[in-house]
């Protein structure tokens, strides 16, 4: 991972003259000031903390050529509309944010908002100001994409996961289930599974009533879907036949998957039921979410952003069928391995489901808040913008970044939401939430 030749094009003077080859260079900013700055030494395990970058391996971090500078309290570090080529931390002092309409924000050094660069957007939405005597480091822009290729293309041959989660007692049984290709991963229930396959088959909505009619419960649930406020037409639909014709094959497929998925969320503890409930609730909440900015950006379906919320956390199945089977479990060890191995255990059960890979990723990329998913606004990014928006007012929000630095965000261009658009999207949402929680039976 070569940078010194995308640092001589952002660091070097504009002259006719040679680039300068000792430590210093200048960082040349036309409409502020030419600034000198230092290569600086940073330990790979000080980089193995920032966001996204901490997805590169220890090799490729050593790598990485990083600059630094010093500001003064007061100075520009960069303008509004300023295009950026490179990530800036702060790893000193403090920033502050604003921009022309009044918008401010703040950044400490030394919490967990510094771990996120200050900007990771092609032209800076805000002025970011000392405000007290501040230490900025420089790393390549190219490095968010190289994280998010690192995310997408992680060889689970290789079992990144085995190592941490020998760790503890409740781990090293997980690895072995694993290994042994005996993770117990859930089956759908059968309506689910024929349904699936007929509409593969591009049968007729008389052929799917049929399917549907197989589970009372869920076809009361599709007729209960037809006649709610998202979907409601003219009439009110009193058979399973008329939702569906309402509804149509593929809202109907992912819908039925959706309220099959519930009963999965089940255990024999007391302890290991409240957790399972606590998922579910959070899966219903982002998928209400996903469902929203679907309807908002129509560059996605909303059932099928609806499937992926509500599957974005499908890894704890197996991981709480385990621990059910454990005499002496410790919470904490199981926290730990949720952390360690759920994303990689969701992608193996939407593997063996054979959903479409768009969802199949979905698990290891909910938490990348800088994932780059490409020039088009798609699934991925419906669903982390969703999961960001149900945290929001948690006790979880502190450690979001902030919201106009997403790539998801800045994606959305003219429909896109400022971050107070975004805080009234989740308070309209309340409402659409609440008729969820009700469909689902939260």
């Amino acid at each position: 991972m070569e940078r010194s030749v995308f640092w001589k094009k952002i660091f070097v003077k504009k002259t006719k003259s040679k680039p300068c080859k000792s430590n210093k260079a200048t960082f040349q900013r036309p409409e502020i000031r030419r600034i000198a700055v230092k290569k600086l030494n940073i330990a790979p395990s000080f980089l193995q903390k920032l966001h996204p970058i901490r997805l590169l391996s220890e090799s490729e971090l050593k790598q990485v050529e990083v600059l630094g500078e010093y500001f003064e309290p007061g100075q520009i570090i960069y303008r509004e509309g300023d295009p950026l080529t490179y990530l800036a931390y702060i790893i000193d002092g403090e920033v502050l944010c604003e921009n022309a309409v009044g918008l401010h924000y703040g950044v400490v050094a030394y919490t967990f908002k510094a771990l996120y660069p200050l900007s990771s957007s092609n032209l800076s939405l805000f002025t970011a100001i000392a405000k007290t005597k501040v230490k900025i480091i420089y790393l390549p822009k190219d490095l968010l994409l190289d994280s998010s290729t690192r995310q997408v293309q992680i060889d689970t041959g290789q079992l990144v996961i085995a190592e941490p989660l020998q760790k503890n007692s409740f781990g090293q049984k997980l690895l072995h289930s694993i290994q042994t290709n005996n993770i117990g991963v859930p089956s759908l229930p059968d309506v689910a599974i024929r349904l699936r396959i007929a509409v593969q088959k591009d049968i007729g909505i008389s052929e799917a009533v049929k399917i549907v009619n197989l589970d009372s419960r869920i076809a009361a649930k599709i007729i209960q879907v037809a006649n709610s406020p998202l979907y409601r037409g003219v009439n009110f639909f009193v058979s399973c036949d008329a939702a569906l014709n309402h509804l149509g094959l593929n809202a109907t497929r992912n819908l039925v998957t959706s309220f099959s998925m519930k009963e999965l969320f089940t255990s024999k503890n007391k302890l290991l039921t409240k957790k399972m409930h606590q998922a579910w609730q959070q899966s219903v909440k982002v998928s209400s979410l996903c469902h929203t900015l679907a309807l908002l950006t129509k560059k996605v379906d909303p059932e099928e952003a609806l499937l992926a919320g509500l599957t974005h956390n499908i890894g704890i199945l197996p991981i709480i069928k385990l621990a059910d089977q454990q005499v002496n479990l410790s919470f904490e060890d199981l926290e730990e391995c949720l952390l360690i191995s759920q994303a990689y255990i969701g992608k193996l059960v939407l593997t063996q489901w054979e959903f479409p890979e768009a969802i199949v990723k979905i698990p290891y990329l909910i938490d990348n808040w800088f994932y780059e998913s490409g020039t088009d606004f798609g699934l991925v990014d419906i669903v982390i913008l969703a999961k960001y928006h149900s945290l929001l007012g948690s006790e979880y929000m502190s450690f979001l970044p902030v919201l106009h630095d997403l790539p998801a965000f800045q994606k959305m261009g003219s429909q896109g939401l400022t971050p107070d658009m975004s805080l009234q999207m989740l308070h309209d949402a309340k409402q659409q939430v609440a008729d969820a929680i009700s469909l689902f039976d939260v």
